[in-house]
């Protein structure tokens, strides 16, 4: 066999067909050959901990984050990681006790939120208040704290404060279409549970999945289906279980 005069041995023409047949992949829209995985720069023992606890890998987060403790003594984003990973793992007192050590008179705005989330988790809700009512002074107006702060007040129970704290959100504003604050819909379910209006509730998370989709509107129900858990020591565990939501694929 030859080619303009040139032989070409078998191998030689195995290659011209390989060759071929990688031009026309690329050409088609495959992907071009993997990158060296060798200069991909691995995970600090931080960015490990964050990566395991966003997919719920707690006990993974959990040993990455006290490497990440002993790699940064004293680092605040880590300390407060760390108590958030606890509070997952129902450690409440151990997370509560180390953000308590981290705060000061004047926040920080971060250890406030967190602190709130555990006692929240944990059913303390008057004491959860407390806490979201000083990261509003901070920062005023949010919308997910306000609606953190209506969770505390309904089990507390106070469904008057609570309202007052909810009518300061509003619906999605049509001039913000990719708002993902989901917090009005949410505190309007919230209210309607506590106050034995199951199929309005439903109805409210109904409308975030319609607008938000299921992705902004799970990251919300997570809270919410936590505050209204079965309690024995909470003031809302006689509450009704609130509804699940119906198809959610979207």
């Amino acid at each position: 066999m030859s080619l303009k005069g040139y032989p070409v041995t078998r191998s030689m023409a195995l290659g011209f067909v390989l060759l071929g047949l990688t031009t026309l992949l690329r050409a088609e829209g495959s992907p071009p050959p993997p990158a060296d995985l060798s200069l991909i720069q691995p995970l600090t023992p931080y960015g490990t901990a964050v990566l395991d606890y966003k997919s719920g890998k707690y006990d993974d987060a959990r040993k990455a984050v006290d490497e990440a403790e002993k790699a940064n003594p004293g680092d605040l984003p880590t300390e407060i990681l760390k108590a958030r990973i606890l509070t997952e793992q129902h450690d409440f007192a151990q997370g509560e006790q180390l953000l308590r050590h981290l705060l000061t008179p004047n926040g920080p705005l971060e250890v406030q939120l967190a602190l709130g989330d555990l006692l929240l988790r944990k059913h303390s809700f008057d004491r959860a208040a407390k806490y979201y009512n000083l990261a509003l002074q901070a920062k005023p107006n949010d919308p997910d704290i306000t609606l953190k702060l209506v969770y505390a007040k309904i089990g507390i129970p106070d469904l008057v404060g609570a309202g007052q704290d909810a009518s300061h959100l509003t619906p999605l504003d049509p001039k913000n279409p990719y708002d993902d604050h989901a917090s009005y819909y949410f505190a309007k379910a919230a209210l309607a549970q506590a106050t034995g209006k199951t199929r309005e509730a439903e109805d409210d998370i109904q409308t975030a999945r319609t607008i938000y989709g299921m992705t902004v509107t799970n990251r919300y129900l997570k809270t919410y289906l936590e505050v209204f858990a079965s309690s024995d020591k909470s003031p809302a565990s006689d509450m009704t279980p609130p509804p699940l939501i119906k198809n959610p694929a979207r």
